[in-house]
């Protein structure tokens, strides 16, 4: 084989090698560029009165999360292009996996704060507010003790951040931890929206008839 043959070799294996964490670079530059954009206009058009509300915060907060994400995710991935044989250490890259399997918790938390605008806590019955949020309230707590058993397994199972990587996608998508915090996140979505476009329904239809 000539060494024009040799060195095409190389510079494709190298190529197909960094490109998936290269995608993953572009990938994080762009939606953390629109998040950047987004707290900014937040900002810009927001008043004082409605900063101070709790839905504002919390919602500069899920870009701040979002963002952080970014950031570690982009490290991780830039790493192991510059320098493949030496990437980040095993706590940059398990805090990356923090950011990324704990926030839509979080999300989904302020997503349910809507059914407040159709059940005020000043004019709604404790009762009443206790069977509404019971459900979305237990299963969100075991989302996140099944996510921290998730997490906990996956990280312990190798010592390095190399092999963190190669065992990353069989660890996902074939952990039951993962599969089952999956499959209540689709139920606690479902509950919130159900609840909420079924009370909206129902005042509408109130307003029309009124």
């Amino acid at each position: 084989m000539s060494s024009e043959a040799v060195a095409e070799v190389i510079i494709n294996d190298f190529i197909a090698a960094i490109r998936p964490n290269f995608d993953y670079v572009l990938t994080d530059t762009a939606f953390s560029a629109c998040l950047l954009t987004l707290l900014v206009v937040l900002f810009a058009f927001s008043t004082q009165e409605s900063r101070r509300r709790l839905v504002f915060r919390l919602n500069v907060l899920a870009i701040i999360v979002a963002l952080a994400l970014g950031i570690f995710s982009s490290l991780v991935s830039g790493r192991a292009i510059l320098d493949p044989f030496n990437q980040v250490s095993k706590g940059i890259y398990i805090a990356s996996v923090v950011f990324a399997v704990f926030p839509p918790v979080l999300y989904d938390s302020i997503l349910l704060t809507r059914i407040f605008a159709l059940y005020p806590v000043s004019n709604t019955p404790r009762a009443t507010l206790l069977k509404i949020f019971a459900f979305p309230f237990c299963v969100k707590c075991a989302r996140v003790i099944v996510l921290s058993f998730g997490v906990n397994d996956y990280v312990s199972s190798q010592l390095s951040t190399a092999s963190l990587e190669q065992e990353q996608a069989a660890a996902w998508f074939r952990n039951s931890y993962m599969v089952s915090e999956w499959t209540m996140q689709i139920a606690d979505n479902m509950y919130s929206v159900s609840i909420f476009l079924y009370n909206l329904h129902i005042r509408t239809s109130s307003v029309k008839r009124g």
